[in-house]
């Protein structure tokens, strides 16, 4: 079964969004959070994951372009790491119009700030993740093909 691009990019999307979905389960599974909490530790994670997903992950699926695990590994690295740089974009626009206290004038600072942290703290959940997804989608789309 042959599947076009645009098939490709969103299982791509919804698959790396699955795996962000279960990443965000593992870091924040034992704590209470208020909406807001949720909104920007919980969701836009997931949707960055899944714009990610759509933008760079397609390929995983098609065997013309991903012929081996490790180039799945890799390409699921590359499209942890797109997912963490659209998050930190994301997180820095949303969190002055979310918390009070902040502004749009610190969203520079915010985006640093949150670039520098997340890389430390959730570095090593991200790209193992970005890891596992790849490698899952790719033998997923070695089933499916077949």
């Amino acid at each position: 079964m042959n599947l076009t691009d645009f098939h490709e990019r969103f299982l791509a999307a919804m698959w790396f969004a699955g795996f962000a979905l279960l990443c965000v389960a593992v870091m924040f599974h034992t704590l209470t959070m208020a909406l807001r909490g949720i909104f920007l530790y919980v969701v836009l994670p997931i949707v960055a994951s899944g714009i990610a997903g759509a933008l760079c992950g397609g390929p995983i699926v098609n065997r013309a372009k991903t012929r081996t695990m490790s180039q799945s590994l890799l390409r699921g690295i590359a499209v942890a790491a797109a997912a963490f740089v659209i998050f930190s974009l994301l997180f820095a626009l949303a969190l002055p119009f979310i918390e009070r206290g902040w502004s749009l004038r610190q969203s520079g600072g915010l985006l640093l700030l949150t670039s520098t942290l997340g890389i430390l703290l959730a570095g090593p959940i991200v790209l193992s993740g970005g890891m596992l997804a790849g490698a899952t989608l790719y033998l997923f789309g070695k089933v499916v093909s077949e």
